[in-house]
């Protein structure tokens, strides 16, 4: 996606599908039905923000997700590799179901536009649409999946190199070690 500048020199905001279609490639909303997605982008409060603005950081105990909708953010430290997003980013997933401290800073790099999207408005929506929650839970249920065998080839790694560290000692013995 690329940024767009309106008539009065702000960026212009991203129609409502293509929220919806950023919506749909998180993980978290990946499984919830279009409908869903639409009423939750069209639901969610706006929120602008000059260039230079600091919008969330580690000490925010409550921050929401945030969809950015129009211009640039950048991430104090890098997030994932990343300096900075823009429109059509998802930002803290996390914080869509809960309050999930932030471990970087968010800074509007240009004037911003952003789509909160808060533990309240999904606990709404879910109430209304129930099979909305069940999708959003099968899709948390296959990233802790991930997550878990991702840990355990870490584990398996660790656990091996170490092994065949502590293998190359015991068959290598240091000159003169042991000898007195």
């Amino acid at each position: 996606m690329t940024d767009s500048i309106s008539a009065n020199g702000r960026p212009a905001a991203l129609p409502l599908e293509e929220l919806v279609a950023a919506l749909a490639r998180s993980p978290l909303f990946a499984a919830v039905e279009l409908p869903q997605l639409r009423l939750l982008a069209f639901s969610a409060e706006e929120r602008r923000y000059e260039a230079g603005i600091r919008i969330a950081g580690p000490d925010a105990v409550d921050a929401p997700a945030f969809l950015i909708s129009a211009g640039r953010v950048r991430f104090d430290p890098a997030r994932d590799a990343r300096q900075e997003a823009g429109p059509g980013a998802l930002i803290n997933a996390a914080g869509a179901m809960s309050h999930a401290p932030l471990t970087y800073t968010i800074t509007a790099h240009v004037d911003v536009r952003l789509l909160l999207i808060t533990p309240q408005l999904v606990a709404r929506l879910i109430g209304e649409y129930p099979e909305m929650g069940r999708a959003m839970l099968r899709s948390l249920g296959q990233d802790l999946r991930g997550l878990a065998r991702q840990l355990r080839a870490e584990t398996a790694a660790a656990t091996s190199a170490a092994a065949g560290t502590a293998l190359g000692a015991a068959s290598n013995p240091q000159p003169g070690a042991g000898s007195r």
